[in-house]
């Protein structure tokens, strides 16, 4: 009964997810906003002790922010954008306290599976779409090692964005880097938004790009509030993250923000 029941729940959530819309973040600031990240095990999903949570038991894989706990829940009222996370597989999680202090997750918290499986179908369509996923998943997981080696904690309490007009950031099309592949500068943010300082705490093995990326930065970063509210009550500290496309094929490679 069990079985069938999660059968039901995955099949139902699949066709709703088609429609689930999410709000684009950037990976440090879902960190910011979540009080678990880890990358997890599912070793049992109980769909029928409690009527308003899939219950999941979970071994945690590597912690980056949180306490260790091997329960985690994924409310049943997200409808369109709830998820399944079957048995005996892996995923990257970012979990936040409802109002009943649960860790809960759904399809919007930016949940991605690590043992993704691709058919051969989807694969003959889109034949870059499993070393796409693969690279983007793998971006994530060194960034949350770098935060966590350097204790960096990032916070965003007014809810502050960046960005960069597309126009300003194709300037950095054709650079080389070696193995850094991304870099991670604090900003210091006045209360009207404008930037007071910025501090490298790590940067692309490029000296030229590095010179360059922190004169860029300071010149062309544009800071927004939710809202479009445009003052915070005080100053504060964010983070910004960027990262490296490498080139493939005709493509020049170039320097990104976070995204989602």
């Amino acid at each position: 009964m069990k079985k069938i029941l999660l059968t039901i729940l995955f099949l139902t959530i699949s066709s709703k997810m088609l429609a689930c819309t999410c709000m684009i973040q950037k990976v440090i600031d879902r960190y910011a906003k979540s009080d678990f990240v880890a990358t997890v095990n599912v070793l049992n999903i109980d769909s029928e002790k409690d009527d308003n949570y899939l219950n999941l038991q979970v071994e945690i894989l590597e912690l980056y922010k949180g306490k260790i706990t091997d329960s985690l829940k994924i409310p049943k009222s997200r409808g369109m954008c709830g998820i399944y996370t079957p048995e005996n597989t892996k995923w990257l999680i970012f979990a936040s306290k409802d109002k009943n202090g649960n860790l809960t997750f759904g399809y919007c918290s930016g949940v991605k599976q690590l043992d993704k499986k691709y058919d051969s179908k989807k694969l003959e369509k889109y034949p870059n779409a499993e070393i796409n996923y693969k690279n983007s998943l793998k971006r994530k997981i060194e960034l949350l090692q770098f935060l966590k080696k350097d204790n960096i904690e990032p916070q965003n309490e007014f809810e502050l964005h960046t960005s960069f007009s597309l126009e300003s950031i194709k300037k950095f099309k054709g650079y080389e880097v070696n193995n850094e592949k991304f870099a991670i500068y604090e900003l210091t943010i006045d209360k009207d938004l404008s930037v007071l300082d910025v501090k490298e705490l790590k940067t692309f093995d490029n000296e030229k790009l590095k010179v360059e990326l922190l004169d860029f930065i300071e010149k062309n970063i544009s800071v927004g509030r939710k809202g479009k509210l445009n003052e915070i009550p005080e100053q504060t500290k964010i983070i910004l993250g960027l990262y490296y496309y490498p080139p493939e094929k005709e493509n020049l490679s170039f320097i990104g923000t976070f995204a989602l």
